[in-house]
């Protein structure tokens, strides 16, 4: 044991006995009676430095949030591996495999409807044709006032009207697939589009196209080919059944565009209205988990280094007080 100086409460200097095991043995002055108090303090040791191990591991661990800031800071990213935050990471992940598969939904939908528009387009040109043979059919029809050489002339109009309905039937493509010849009508199972992010029954949607070409359009009581020349419906021969059967494929044409164009509308234009704000709304979710907050992270580094600088020089000061130790041997 030995000797220190120590101050009461007072401020006056009393005497105090250092123990072996650093315990400060003291006897306080209040109010006139005396009391002994004891008080534990820290010794000074050589092979165990407990205040600079405390200190060093303060700096280590000031140094790696310094430098998780500084990457995070660098990426733009909170979360850059799984160990900054797993459950955060995995729910980042599965929206990120959402958003890529919202956004290939969005572009099959625009897709199928670019090809439905073709299909569209080119029963258009059908419709038109079929109307001007109409005119041609109620026009032969009047014998009375045409002459057979104006009727033979209608007729040859009416050739041509239905070569070009085949041509256009059987050419219309879009991308190499084959739109109004029939090969998409419902006996043949239709057209199926994928318009959703997950493949199921409930992310398609089936469209079929009947046939336009002259061997599918018309009604009961006959088909266009049959308008042809030295047809049961030529204009020479009975220009009411031809004008009947015209009729009848109008209708049907008119009615298959109708159903494109409600597909086009309340499903295509509206799967993909519905997919752009999933898309929106995911990526700010999936960006509030993983991205970093710019703001809270700079004021984090500013923070680290102020504590790096602090830490360096304490763990400095405790580095020395082995030093100090041999000042006292002498």
């Amino acid at each position: 044991m030995g000797l220190v100086t120590r101050c009461n409460l007072d401020g006056i200097p009393e005497c105090s006995i250092l123990g072996r095991y650093g315990c400060l043995s003291a006897f306080y002055r209040f109010n006139g009676r005396t009391s002994d108090v004891i008080i534990i303090m820290a010794g000074l040791y050589i092979n165990t430095d407990l205040s600079s191990m405390i200190a060093n591991r303060n700096l280590q661990a000031t140094a790696a949030r310094l430098t998780e800031t500084t990457k995070q800071l660098a990426t733009g990213y909170r979360i850059n591996s799984a160990k900054d935050d797993p459950a955060g990471l995995i729910a980042s992940e599965q929206m990120r495999s959402d958003i890529v598969a919202m956004n290939r939904a969005a572009r099959n939908t625009e897709m199928a409807d670019i090809t439905l528009s073709v299909a569209d387009g080119a029963m258009g040109q059908i419709s038109s044709l079929l109307t001007e043979a109409r005119g041609l059919a109620v026009e032969a029809a009047n014998t009375g006032a045409m002459s057979p050489q104006q009727i033979q002339a209608n007729q040859q109009q009416m050739d041509a009207i239905l070569n070009s309905i085949d041509r256009i039937a059987n050419t219309t493509r879009f991308l190499g697939n084959r739109l109004i010849d029939g090969s998409r009508s419902v006996s043949n199972g239709g057209a199926t589009y994928q318009i959703g992010s997950d493949v199921n029954a409930q992310g398609q949607v089936n469209v079929p196209i009947a046939g336009m070409s002259t061997t599918h359009l018309g009604g009961e009581q006959g088909l266009l080919y049959q308008l042809r020349s030295g047809g049961e419906a030529s204009l020479a021969t009975n220009p009411a059944m031809a004008e009947s059967i015209l009729k009848s494929a109008l209708s049907q044409v008119s009615m298959q565009r109708g159903a494109v164009g409600a597909t086009r509308k309340y499903t295509f234009d509206t799967n993909i209205k519905a997919l752009e704000e999933n898309i929106v709304q995911t990526t700010a979710a999936e960006g509030m988990i993983r991205n970093v907050d710019f703001a809270m992270a700079a004021s984090n580094r500013v923070r680290d280094q102020i504590l790096m600088g602090v830490g360096a020089r304490v763990a400095s000061i405790a580095n020395q007080s082995r030093a100090d130790i041999a000042s006292l041997l002498g």
